[in-house]
């Protein structure tokens, strides 16, 4: 687990679940969702601890438990298997976008290491960029909201996960700032209003389109599908 490169005026308070930074510790996550737990740790060095605590009491537990007899062939095939990955050195040291160089590097060197699509351009001057994935039912983006705004209100059919990136947002469960994470699982309807001024800047992983609940949202609906 990388050590923290950011380090916010004031310590998240907002957190993921305890049984999400297990799955974290244990690999048990998408490499999507691995994403989104690894840039609120970043933030936040009272999840990094926990996370800390649940990996070694894995590798206590992997130490218990007796080797198995790997076949003979394997350390010989792992090699193959090296020698013929693709040479990804030149995506790795392609330059980060201006616009992550303050964000945490989990995050930051993922988009450098990748090819990026546009910003699209979203009703009520929102903006929003693609993070690109191997599979494409990762379906993670950037959001850019502007002070004072937010979505239509609207109620989720499957759960989403938020990391506020730069600035904030409020709606009826808080007020989130940089580092916290925000769950909203099925059945959960919230209005999210952007910080006045700054906005509101996070990474969201998205399982289904929301519900839009006004006439106003439900007409926009089809213009913002993500």
């Amino acid at each position: 687990m990388e050590n923290a490169s950011h380090t916010p005026l004031a310590a998240p308070t907002h957190h993921p679940f305890g049984e999400l930074l297990i799955d974290y510790a244990t690999g048990a996550l998408s490499q999507a969702e691995s994403m989104l737990i690894a840039v609120h740790l970043d933030f936040c060095q009272e999840c990094r601890g926990l996370a800390a605590t649940a990996q070694a009491t894995g590798g206590a537990l992997l130490d218990a438990i007796a080797p198995l007899q790997l076949p003979p062939a394997a350390f010989q095939r792992t090699l193959q298997a090296i020698d013929a990955a693709p040479n990804s050195i030149e995506s790795v040291i392609r330059s980060a976008p201006t616009f992550a160089l303050k964000w945490p590097a989990v995050l930051r060197d993922h988009l450098a290491a990748r090819p990026l699509g546009g910003w699209r351009k979203l009703p009520a001057g929102f903006r929003a960029l693609r993070v690109p994935f191997k599979d494409p039912s990762s379906r993670v983006w950037i959001m850019n909201a502007p002070g004072g705004r937010g979505p239509l209100r609207h109620g989720h059919v499957a759960d989403e996960w938020t990391v506020v990136l730069e600035g904030g947002f409020t709606d009826e469960t808080g007020t989130y700032a940089a580092g916290d994470f925000a769950f909203m699982g099925s059945g959960d309807e919230h209005t999210m209003v952007a910080e006045e001024g700054e906005g509101c800047i996070c990474v969201l992983l998205v399982r289904e389109q929301p519900r839009y609940l006004t006439l106003v949202g439900k007409l926009l609906a089809p213009l913002l599908r993500l």
